[in-house]
């Protein structure tokens, strides 16, 4: 695949997912954000349930760095997604 042609599927889904493009600059729509938040948050709750899994692995096994690397994932992404430390509206 070329170039232009990844850009002319990159601009075709971008538009999809509800965003605009003016003079370069992509914007996002209500709905855009809240579609690809819905779809993150879903993804966040798969790595959350395999954490749960290898939680208590042996130490030193590759279970261990596994839910290491599962963690920082974690923390990020929540660290971004609820900067305030709790979901808007939410009970804590």
């Amino acid at each position: 695949m070329g170039a232009t042609s990844r850009q002319a599927t990159t601009t075709k889904t971008m538009k999809e997912l509800g965003y605009t493009c003016d003079k370069g600059v992509w914007t996002s729509s209500p709905e855009a954000v809240a579609h690809l938040a819905s779809v993150s948050d879903k993804m966040h709750a798969l790595l959350v349930a395999r954490a749960d899994e290898l939680y208590g692995c042996t130490e030193g096994s590759p279970e261990e760095a596994e839910y290491i690397k599962l963690v920082e994932a974690i923390e990020t992404y929540e660290a971004e997604r609820w900067p305030e430390g709790r979901i808007p509206g939410g009970k804590g």
